[in-house]
């Protein structure tokens, strides 16, 4: 099954759908790989990729960071899934009023996606933004997935721990973990690892190195929705520690009870299944297939 699924993501960088890609399985305590394929972009003197390239991370920020950030200050008492955006912001229009952090963690807020980077002058004006944006739905009664909850979850997270995002995160998750190869805004002796992300019509050039989310980027690479690169080695030592019940090695990273909150479907009612920051399989269309188990809890990046 492995050779298998290697030859599949080697065929499928041949036929140059994306230039590279790096692979990672992991069973229990063993994992397979990484292997890496194809080259850092399509360039003609593009690097091969290599199990210690660097890519971006996008959307897999909200869950390896944002939300373990978010679930270390529950774990502490500093944060609790019931506050509401009252809590921690001024002046927040009435029907936003009763949004909670779990809320903004299942993607059931009714606040959607706009492109603020195209129109605010400056980032100190998005939560102000974000809180007088126009609800889709009243809360609660369906999920819309959108970068601006985790924006907003990510500036609570800032004034519950007293340091910026990036720096929490680093000195809570990715030392703790050994994730040296996990950074926000990598430094640039690393841009020869990092793989190319897109052209960015806006900036017209290819962006390396530098968070292609465009609202990631006007918040200078640190939001709680983008902004982390890793490798797949990193990965799989997160991924390895959820799976066992939150412990790294002899210690114990997170308690197996919060390990359960990301494995429960929060929304089981609604048209898409979420549990704590993650998406579950649910009844209906899952970006994992088909086949894997009702249990399994995934992100896409």
């Amino acid at each position: 099954m492995l050779a298998k699924t290697r030859a599949l993501v080697k065929q499928f960088v041949e036929d140059r759908h994306t230039p590279g890609a790096v692979m990672m399985v992991g069973c229990g305590r063993k994992a397979f790989g990484p292997y890496g394929m194809g080259h850092t972009s399509f360039f003609p003197d593009a690097l091969e990729v290599g199990e210690d390239t660097i890519y971006d991370l996008a959307s897999l920020t909200k869950v390896v960071g944002t939300t373990t950030a978010a679930l270390l200050l529950v774990e502490a008492g500093c944060l609790s899934l019931t506050d509401t955006l009252t809590d921690f912001f001024p002046s927040v229009p009435a029907d936003k009023a009763d949004i909670t952090v779990a809320g903004l963690m299942t993607h059931t807020t009714g606040i959607s996606q706009t492109e603020f980077y195209r129109f605010l002058q400056n980032p100190d004006g998005v939560v102000k933004h974000i809180l007088h944006t126009k609800l889709a739905f009243t809360p609660g009664t369906q999920v819309l997935y959108s970068c601006l909850n985790y924006i907003l979850l990510a500036k609570i997270i800032e004034k519950c721990a007293g340091v910026s995002l990036d720096l929490f995160v680093n000195d809570e998750i990715l030392e703790p973990l050994g994730m040296e190869s996990t950074y926000h805004n990598p430094p640039t002796e690393l841009y020869e690892r990092i793989a190319y992300t897109e052209w960015c019509p806006f900036e017209k050039r290819f962006l390396r190195g530098c968070v292609h989310d465009e609202n990631s980027r006007f918040l200078g690479g640190v939001s709680g929705n983008a902004g982390l690169f890793a490798t797949a080695g990193d990965l799989g030592v997160f991924a390895r520690m959820l799976l066992a019940e939150g412990a790294h090695g002899p210690k114990q990273f997170l308690h197996p009870a919060t390990v359960r909150l990301i494995r429960t479907d929060r929304t089981p009612h609604l048209q898409e299944s979420r549990s704590i920051g993650w998406q579950m399989k649910g009844k209906g269309f899952s970006s994992g297939g088909d086949l894997i188990s009702p249990s399994a809890f995934g992100h896409t990046g």
